[in-house]
């Protein structure tokens, strides 16, 4: 994919999610942009007790319910904790696909670790341990210098190219890997479809 494709197929996901509960919006530095996402979860369970670990070292006990933007439609029996969950999406030059980087935060504005992330992702339901680092990786955003979180590009590349007749393959792309880290797009998808 070449950088001016990415831009085209990312001001239709910006277009089409002005009517979703989560929008995308474009983000500028300098010469550089990319879009980005974010939204709010509530966060049901002990949230990181970080005297109970299983036997891995890995924290467990999540289950979270969307609250659609909104932590007061929490009812007072389930009030955990809300997470921020912010994702970018930009142009991977390197394999000249879209890249995905995300953080999760606490209400307070901690941002989790590595470790912590695949817990509340639940990622080793999806990934076997030892592939865990080669799946979702920590960098340095290209953009903005600072430490995100990757689902790392190598198989982007596969994934795209089998999509040849994808109305949208930035959506493809979030839809195939969107899920393992928490990021739905159904409602982007129907706006999509329906504008098209």
């Amino acid at each position: 994919m070449h950088e001016k494709d990415f831009i085209v197929y990312c001001d239709q996901l910006v277009a089409a999610s002005r009517n979703c509960r989560s929008q995308w919006r474009w983000e500028h530095e300098g010469k550089l942009s990319y879009i980005r996402l974010e939204k709010k979860q509530h966060v049901q369970g002990q949230l990181l007790d970080r005297k109970q670990c299983n036997e891995s070292g890995m924290k467990n006990d999540f289950f979270a319910k969307e609250t659609g933007g909104d932590p007061s439609c929490a009812s007072v029996e389930d009030i955990a904790s809300i997470l921020s969950f912010e994702y970018h999406v930009l142009y991977n030059e390197s394999y000249e696909v879209p890249s995905l980087l995300f953080n999760i935060y606490e209400e307070g504005g901690r941002r989790f670790n590595i470790e912590e992330a695949w817990n509340i992702l639940r990622i080793s339901e999806t990934v076997l341990s030892k592939e865990m680092y080669q799946a979702i990786t920590m960098v340095h955003h290209p953009i903005l210098f600072r430490p995100y979180l990757n689902l790392h590009p190598c198989k982007t590349s596969e994934l795209m190219s089998s999509l040849p007749n994808s109305i949208n393959p930035i959506l493809s792309f979030l839809t195939s890997y969107g899920p393992l880290v928490n990021l739905e797009q159904n409602e982007l998808v129907f706006n999509l479809q329906s504008n098209t």
